[in-house]
């Protein structure tokens, strides 16, 4: 009946209220969420017959809505994440009137915090916290405050004799991974004794599969040998689909429904250690370093993002050699077509239950409206592969920890006491939550909240997950010891950076012809507080600062990419130990055009960091990377390096191997002056035999610091072909300069070859199109080379250093 809505989509599609998205528009469209708005349609309807049932299905209204029918109130909601179906087989005429009246929730919050009291809350309005609504609509660091209304999902009636109600999947694979059971129950409403039921499941290729009906009316299905579902880093995804029928005596089909399911044994290991636990997956008894990043919603309209969309965001993420997406709690429970696609495509899903940075309430009703809300989320997300863990809420005790002066929760004290308590969301994460998945989703993982884990859930970097925010913020840690900050398992960490300088110019200015990086529209764009002292402390100790737009932009990006660098890097090589399990950058995406922590900007085009994570999760990965000798300042404290330079520094070279077997290579390291671009020195170890899914160190020593020299490391297997290749710097690099460095960039075709006769540092392609490769630390001797479709000759390019000499 109805397409997805929101208020500021129908207002713009009326040239009513500009682009919230370009230049500051977004402050003078903030009337509309002080605004009740009415949505109404007519429609008519078909005769209907006697034995026949008419609903009414709103799969999302957001979020205080009234429908009435014909005049007659059917339904009230006060949840966006609630799906509604009413029964209106009485209601309905030739003609009908539906009316939806959507109360502004922003005044609605703010009523219901004058009556109840602030709590505490970080990000957005104080009120959000009380709604169960997508609670980044309410402005956050990285994200506008628009708040939405409106049918955001389809309304549409549905006529029918008999329909499948409730259609359940379970599976379980046998610790041997020899056998597999899929058990499917199914609930149909009206059922007659002369309906029936029929259950076919067909495998991956294509075959059915025997499915047998227990006392209890369950059908089974046993597998020997099923086929298992990886991530796609690991494997293949073979997926099983499971079709009901129900029919009428006469053979007559009534109703019909499919669920597509994958096979695969899911543990998160925690054992001890000689500190703490381990904290890490293991998919088919392989353990895997989880590396990917946090989802958050694609869009702050919610309707725009489609099929197509989706795919093309899940597209990036496997290209850039992710195997986990954390949906982020202050969102949404994703579209199904989003998890669709991470079955598709090997996507790991980690998914937060939608609360974030808030003292949440836990009354009575509040907690009825969570229940259907986790049920109803459960009963849509629980059959689908990718979905591995389910999170309590995004930051919700390390938001009271640091609030403690104000809430004082005592975290020993008994459940008994919890819903009384000044944290009576407590309640919700460890036993209304749990209780419900394992109901719903038994098997699935639970997890409280993330991070979770040690005395007070995010400074012990032992147990748990982390949320590691004292380089880009906090302590302003020198991004270079992120290796040593190294939690079990990293869920949130990340740098701020610019987007692409295309989407800069295209959104953020508007009208404005103010086109400096410290102009109001500019600055605009970032909603992340302090973001100037915070950014330009880590560029100042790292490079040599411009204002020039784009070179601005570049050193943004730049400082990014070097951040995640040295932490992906270093936190995988850990994973020998198991002293670290997984590391997910915060963001993936933005919501809208923004300076943010994102390593895709909104218009899908990936920043430089994003190549340099591809390139340290490649399935054979090789890392370089030096030291000050013990008792030298160095790299690690910029504070006074010029006092007590290192003379000598120790440099480790080693083969991360994420594959089940162990790879034969050779392991090249040369030693090449910054300066003329000659290499000083080789080290060469042949048939390096790099141990499965794990790490192998290769080689160490002392390395002089005499002149500035970049440190050379590429992987060649047996047929000679470079594999991987890293590069470590002197630091910082604001005080080497790049003069004359010869670089060759040749387009032929499609592919640019790159050479230099000096060392560059950070070649990024500007060119806003789909590179294989970019962010590049060319080297003399080492011929590059990347694609593109639809490259052309005339190749836009910036490094560091470049044309500032």
């Amino acid at each position: 009946m109805a397409n997805f809505f929101s208020i500021h989509l129908d207002l713009m599609s009326e040239r009513l209220i500009p682009d919230p998205f370009v230049g500051m528009n977004e402050k003078t469209v903030q009337w509309v969420h002080l605004k009740d708005w009415v949505y109404e349609c007519a429609f008519p309807i078909p005769e209907v017959k006697l034995e026949e049932w008419v609903d009414l299905v709103f799969e999302g209204l957001d979020t205080f809505a009234l429908a009435t029918l014909n005049d007659q109130v059917i339904l009230k909601s006060n949840n966006m994440f609630v799906p509604y179906r009413v029964n209106v087989s009485k209601l309905l005429k030739p003609m009908n009137i539906l009316r939806i009246v959507f109360e502004s929730p922003y005044i609605k919050g703010e009523e219901i915090l004058k009556d109840r009291g602030q709590r505490v809350c970080w990000n957005g309005h104080y009120s959000r916290i009380y709604l169960r609504k997508a609670q980044y609509h309410f402005g956050w660091d990285w994200g506008p405050s628009l708040v939405t209304c409106g049918p955001w999902k389809p309304i549409f009636l549905e006529k029918y004799t008999s329909r499948i109600k409730n259609f359940r999947v379970d599976s379980h694979v046998a610790e041997d991974l020899q056998s597999a059971i899929i058990s499917v129950s199914v609930e149909a409403e009206p059922f007659s004794k002369d309906h029936k039921m029929n259950v076919v499941i067909i495998g991956p290729d294509g075959n059915p599969v025997p499915v047998q009906e227990d006392d209890l009316g369950q059908r089974l299905a046993k597998l020997i040998a099923p086929q298992l579902w990886y991530p796609h880093t690991h494997g293949e995804q073979p997926l099983y689909v499971i079709r009901i029928t129900v029919t009428s005596s006469s053979g007559e089909v009534l109703d019909t429904s499919t669920k597509t399911i994958g096979l695969r044994r899911i543990q998160l290991i925690q054992t001890p250690l000689k500190e703490g636990s381990t904290f890490y997956f293991a998919v088919n008894n392989v353990p895997i370093f989880m590396g990917g990043s946090n989802w958050i919603p694609g869009d702050n309209f919610l309707p725009r993002m489609d099929a197509d969309r989706y795919s093309r965001w899940i597209d990036l993420v496997v290209k850039g050699k992710q195997n986990m997406l954390r949906v982020w709690g202050g969102g949404i429970y994703e579209q199904d077509e989003f998890y669709d696609e991470c079955d598709r495509r090997g996507v790991l899903v980690w998914q937060d239950f939608c609360f974030a940075c808030g003292q949440y309430p836990a009354d009575a009703e509040f907690l009825q409206n969570v229940t259907e809300e986790a049920v109803a989320a459960l009963e849509r997300l629980r059959s689908h592969p990718s979905l591995v863990i389910l999170a309590g809420n995004n930051e919700d005790y390390q938001c009271l920890r640091q609030a403690d002066d104000i809430v004082n929760h005592d975290m020993s004290m008994p459940e008994s006491e919890w819903l009384t308590s000044t944290f009576p969301a407590r309640h919700i994460y460890e036993r209304l939550l749990p209780d419900i998945v394992r109901e719903q989703a038994p098997g699935t993982i639970y997890w409280p909240g993330s991070p979770w884990g040690g005395e007070d859930n995010n400074t012990d970097r032992t147990i748990g997950d982390v949320h590691l925010w004292n380089v880009s913020s906090g302590m302003l840690v020198p991004y270079q010891r992120y290796p040593d900050l190294a939690g079990r398992f990293v869920s949130e960490f990340g740098m701020l950076s610019c987007p692409h300088v295309d989407t800069i110019k295209k959104t953020f200015f508007g009208d404005s012809k103010d086109f400096h990086p410290q102009s109001e529209a500019f600055e605009f764009h970032c909603k992340a507080n302090s973001y100037e002292k915070r950014m330009f402390t880590c560029m100042g100790e790292n490079f040599r600062m411009s204002f020039e737009l784009a070179r601005y932009v570049y050193l943004s990006q730049l400082l990014q990419s070097e951040a995640m660098g040295w932490a992906f890097r270093g936190w995988r090589r850990k994973f020998e130990g198991k002293e670290c399990g997984g590391a997910l950058v915060w963001q993936t995406n933005d919501s809208w055009p923004v300076t943010s922590w994102s390593i895709i900007d909104y218009f899908e085009r990936p920043k430089p960091a994003y190549f340099v994570i591809s390139r340290a999760l490649a399935p054979l990965a090789v890392g370089v990377v030096r030291k000050p000798l013990a008792g030298a300042a160095g790299i690690v404290a910029h504070s006074t390096p010029h006092i007590y330079p290192p003379r000598k520094s120790n440099f480790s070279v080693w083969v991360a191997n994420a594959t089940e077997k162990e790879y034969f290579c050779t392991v090249e390291l040369k030693f090449i002056s910054i300066e003329s671009g000659v290499e000083t020195r080789t080290a060469q170890h042949e048939k390096i035999g790099a141990k499965a899914t794990g790490t192998t160190e290769v080689i160490m020593g002392e390395c002089p610091e005499d002149e500035p020299t970049v440190l050379s490391a590429r992987l060649i297997n047996e047929s000679g072909e470079v594999v991987a290749r890293e590069a470590d710097w002197p630091q910082p690099l604001k005080y080497i300069t790049f003069p004359d460095r010869e670089l060759e960039v040749a387009v032929r075709g499609e592919e640019v070859v790159v050479r230099a006769r000096r060392p560059v540092k950070g070649l990024v392609f500007l060119n806003g199109i789909g590179w294989s490769d970019n962010c590049l630390d060319v080297i003399p001797g080492d011929e590059q080379r990347v694609s593109a479709k639809g490259l052309t000759e005339n190749i836009e390019y910036i490094y560091y250093g470049k044309d500032e000499n």
